[in-house]
């Protein structure tokens, strides 16, 4: 298996990942991102997506994103979750018209 989106960490991008992991340092997807990390790197264990998803209850694809953001995005962009830039449903009332419901209860 040879990956397009190889994972090879630098000694000092071991050491934050491993640091993030020990003292469990961020949020809980943080830590998971940390730890997938370091078991997909190419100088370390080198795990298949497949056996990084098992190992912590995840999805395939989600092993894969992240590794492709680390290759295109850089380690500090993946270690953090990417913020929506719309919310999954629309708004049905805008503020003004909230505020207006709220009065009316």
């Amino acid at each position: 298996m040879h990956k397009k989106d190889t994972v090879r960490l630098s000694a000092e991008e071991r050491g934050v990942c491993q640091e993030i992991v020990q003292r469990l340092k961020g949020t809980s997807e943080k830590v998971k991102r940390a730890q997938m990390r370091l078991k997909a790197d190419a100088d370390g264990p080198e795990w298949s997506d497949i056996k990084i998803a098992e190992a912590y209850d995840g999805r395939v694809q989600t092993v894969e994103t992240v590794r492709k953001r680390w290759v295109t995005e850089g380690f500090a962009v993946a270690l953090e979750r990417t913020k929506r830039s719309t919310a999954p449903t629309p708004h049905q009332l805008d503020g003004l018209a909230e505020a207006k419901w709220i009065a009316m209860r």
